[in-house]
């Protein structure tokens, strides 16, 4: 029996080798475009949305608002 099973292990050995040197350029490929097609986005710059304490202060004299509060 184990002579029959060698040639047929080693065939299958053989033949997933084949397919792995075979395909790799097109699955690296593959993965790089997938990974450059999920890049997050990009984190748009907050520190010229925020509002200084000036800012905040002669806003709240206008309303009538204590920031502090």
């Amino acid at each position: 029996m184990s002579r029959n099973f060698l040639p047929a292990v080693l065939a299958i050995g053989v033949g997933v080798f084949t397919g792995y040197y075979t395909f790799q350029p097109a699955l690296r490929e593959l993965q790089t475009e997938k990974a450059s097609t999920q890049l997050p986005p990009p984190v748009p710059n907050t520190s010229s949305t925020q509002i200084s304490e000036k800012d905040a202060w002669t806003s709240s004299t206008k309303t009538g608002h204590d920031p502090q509060n």
